[in-house]
């Protein structure tokens, strides 16, 4: 896609102006955008890109298209530090993991650990998750704290996290708190949804 996307990004970074109008290409990957943000406003440390409504944290390593953000998007400009819920920690090892929505194609990376996957019902929910999957659980099979992801050392296990969520990983349904390690390619399916897991090696530039 080699479309321009004009789309809005606020931050309270931007004193002047605080809601910003762009007009960026669809193929830019969005470690990109954040790059020309911090270069424009002289800005160091680390940042992130969210969707302004659900909070949901864009990929760095992927570009616009790939996570549909299209004309009109809104989104939100800040410090990293700034989105992790309170209690974990970022992901900082060389893998890094995020889940792919089967159909939809949307993607959900994971940030921080604990990563909590679920269906938010209000701002305040959905700021805690890392995948929320309110928008693809039409017939709410998705509980608001369905599982959770961990890493360590670059190794992504998933866990459900009450008696009656459904969580099925390669074909084998999960016990309650009893973790399994995702691998790449790994199927996993939440409630009536299908999510698959992709392990990516991070390319610093």
């Amino acid at each position: 896609m080699n479309d321009y996307i004009r789309m809005s990004i606020s931050s309270d970074l931007f004193v002047e102006k605080p809601q910003q109008n762009v007009e960026v290409l669809g193929n830019v990957p969005v470690k990109t955008v954040i790059y020309e943000v911090m270069k424009e406003f002289s800005l160091k440390g680390a940042y992130a890109l969210w969707w302004k409504s659900t909070k949901q944290e864009l990929d760095v390593n992927r570009t616009l298209a790939e996570q549909h953000v299209t004309m009109g998007a809104e989104l939100e400009f800040g410090q990293r530090a700034m989105r992790f819920p309170a209690g974990s920690t970022q992901i900082t090892g060389p893998m890094r993991g995020y889940f792919r929505a089967e159909g939809d194609g949307r993607t959900f990376p994971l940030a921080w650990q604990p990563a909590l996957i679920g269906r938010s019902t209000d701002t305040a929910s959905a700021s805690q998750l890392a995948v929320d999957l309110k928008d693809l659980d039409q017939t709410k099979t998705v509980s608001r704290q369905h599982a959770q992801v961990t890493e360590n050392n670059g190794e992504y296990l998933i866990q459900r996290l009450a008696e009656n969520n459904q969580l099925v990983v390669d074909g084998r349904q999960l016990a309650r708190l009893s973790p399994v390690a995702l691998k790449n390619g790994s199927v996993v399916k939440v409630g009536n949804l299908t999510l698959t897991f992709v392990l990516e090696e991070v390319v610093e530039e």
